[in-house]
């Protein structure tokens, strides 16, 4: 979202997997150092040690130098007015979403009732904690 491209990319799922588990990401030079810090926070491969997965949960990601500028208790409060509000004629309404996307065949989605077993799991190497910090909403939300 800062430099609109995603930090892994490939058209090829299995690349795209394998960059995400085994690449370092790299930064343009344009980011300030706070934005490198808490990226670089969040990219570490090991869960244990990611930003926000400590004792302090969730409260190590809000203190971040790179939300300084936050108060997030205004947020909390919805006291703060956000800069852009989409105008939607519901819930499903996809008008701001490019054609692009919206058009595209469904691929490597989960369906009701399909079974996932190890030899097609597309998790297999991901390190996605249910019961982790960021999950419990210990601190109210974020």
């Amino acid at each position: 979202m800062l430099t609109g491209m995603p930090p892994y990319y490939s058209k090829d799922r299995e690349k795209l997997f394998n960059k995400i588990k085994t690449e370092q990401v790299k930064f343009h030079s344009y980011m300030s150092k706070n934005a490198v810090d808490i990226l670089t926070k969040f990219f570490i491969k090991d869960p244990e040690k990611r930003l926000g997965s400590g004792p302090n949960g969730v409260k190590d990601i809000k203190s971040h130098p790179f939300f300084a500028s936050i108060n997030w208790d205004s947020i909390l409060e919805k006291k703060i007015k956000p800069p852009f509000t989409p105008k939607l004629r519901s819930d499903a309404d996809t008008k701001y979403i490019d054609p692009e996307f919206t058009s595209c065949k469904q691929m490597d989605s989960y369906h009701a009732g399909e079974s996932l077993n190890d030899n097609e799991n597309p998790f297999v190497g991901f390190s996605y904690d249910p019961n982790s910090q960021l999950d419990k909403k210990q601190d109210n939300q974020i």
